[in-house]
């Protein structure tokens, strides 16, 4: 007799809802940051590109504070320009 509620069972389904939830909700970041396991898929490399930006654009605000307080105009210049990204 084979037994069809293992325990594998449950967490694979667990899984499969999950996987499911993601691809029923476009931003799905709580649930991809409240995971215990993430597999490196579309939506988790988006979500990581995000984050990225995220915290690139809060720096670019501090460094964009600093050069104004500085008088630094070379470095405003560079941190407002279309490549801000290389300044940093």
């Amino acid at each position: 007799m084979k037994n069809d509620k293992n325990s594998n069972y449950y967490k694979q389904e667990m899984n499969l809802n999950m996987y499911m939830d993601a691809l029923a909700d476009p931003d799905n970041t709580d649930l991809i940051l409240n995971r215990d396991k993430t597999r490196y898929t579309d939506d988790v490399n988006r979500l990581i590109k995000k984050v990225q930006n995220e915290f690139l654009e809060k720096k670019r605000v501090e460094e964009i504070d600093l050069a104004l307080a500085n008088k630094d105009k070379n470095r405003f210049m560079k941190l407002t320009s279309d490549n801000w990204k290389d300044a940093l």
